[in-house]
């Protein structure tokens, strides 16, 4: 049995920058940490002599590939899968003839701007790999798990979901022909001051990310500018966390960031706006809907006295979370 947990992310500022269609050209950049929030995926060999029921005939036969998330997918052939990411993964590292059974849950909801998707390749990639007696750095993860998203799962995804989630931290990541990563260097207590103004607030709706991302990516040459300059405040960003400026200054920065977000294809609505709103009324310096847009959970940051009357107020769903300092990891390795 392997169990990875991986953690999912907040993006503070840059994103959309990172989607290859942009950088390539104008180069970007992304400010953003793992938070204490996890994906979990199990994945162990199934035994011999598990049995599952033949679609035809209805008699047992054996259980090839078994995997159980919001459905259960009992299977004798990978193509039969239907989670796409677990078949495709089995299929990336050429592990479709062994037997397998995967597990799979969360900490939030899935389709919420957390991530979760990314997280979830990250983990599976990192179980299965475990399971095959490899053992991959992080960077290497995180870029693994990029290529599997472009290239073998062909979604329209950008390039710092993966590796915040891989990594863990608070991490500064740039795009282009000199891509870096570097690890945001600031002390416990400048992290104890963010975490402490910082608040998810879930908007109530899902949405297809990747959808919402194809057009984003579809449109990035007309929004070069806008992207550029969310490039820009997330270098400026990664400044002022390692200045001593008081924290409550990385309010105006993702209100900046949000003001140049929305204009984007399918970004926001009538309720989205409205929560921002409600949310700058009660005390929140700035804030931003994470992910591609459409839904999910908006950040805000506000002062710590003011926090507890905006959360009671709000009139939504309210988390709170912590950086979470270690990336994914794997929980239980006993082949």
């Amino acid at each position: 049995m392997i169990l990875s947990r991986t953690p999912l992310r907040v993006s503070l500022l840059g994103g959309g920058s990172d989607y290859p269609a942009h950088f390539a050209h104008h180069g970007g950049a992304v400010l953003g940490m793992a938070i204490d929030k996890y994906v979990y995926v199990g994945v162990k060999r199934v035994p011999p002599g598990q049995l599952m029921a033949d679609k035809e005939t209805g008699g047992p036969v054996p259980i090839r590939f078994r995997v159980q998330y919001s459905k259960v997918d009992d299977c004798q052939t990978v193509d039969e899968i239907r989670h796409p990411a677990v078949r495709a993964a089995i299929k990336y590292l050429g592990m479709e003839n062994e037997r397998l059974e995967f597990t799979t849950f969360a900490d939030l909801p899935g389709r919420a701007g957390l991530g979760g998707s990314s997280a979830f390749v990250v983990g599976c990639l990192h179980a299965l790999l475990s399971l095959k007696g490899e053992r991959p750095s992080l960077v290497g993860l995180g870029r693994e798990a990029i290529a599997f998203e472009q290239f073998a799962v062909r979604e329209a995804v950008g390039m710092q979901d993966q590796l915040f989630s891989a990594l863990g931290g608070l991490n500064y990541v740039t795009f282009g022909a000199q891509s870096s990563v570097r690890a945001v260097e600031i002390t416990p207590e400048r992290v104890a001051e963010m975490e402490s103004s910082l608040v998810l607030v879930y908007t109530g709706a899902m949405r297809d990310a990747h959808v919402i991302a194809a057009k984003q990516i579809e449109t990035a040459p007309q929004n070069a500018a806008g992207l550029d300059w969310l490039a820009m405040l997330a270098e400026k960003g990664e400044a002022f966390l390692r200045s001593q400026t008081h924290i409550l200054g990385l309010g105006a920065l993702l209100d900046h960031a949000w003001i140049h977000k929305r204009r984007f294809a399918d970004v926001t609505s009538e309720g989205i706006d409205a929560l921002y709103r409600r949310g700058r009324k009660l005390g929140a310096t700035g804030g931003k809907l994470l992910g591609a847009g459409g839904g999910g959970f908006m950040l805000f940051q506000v002062a710590p006295e003011k926090r507890a009357e905006l959360e009671a107020r709000i009139g939504a769903p309210c988390v709170s979370f912590k950086v979470a300092h270690e990336g994914s990891r794997i929980l239980i390795d006993e082949l």
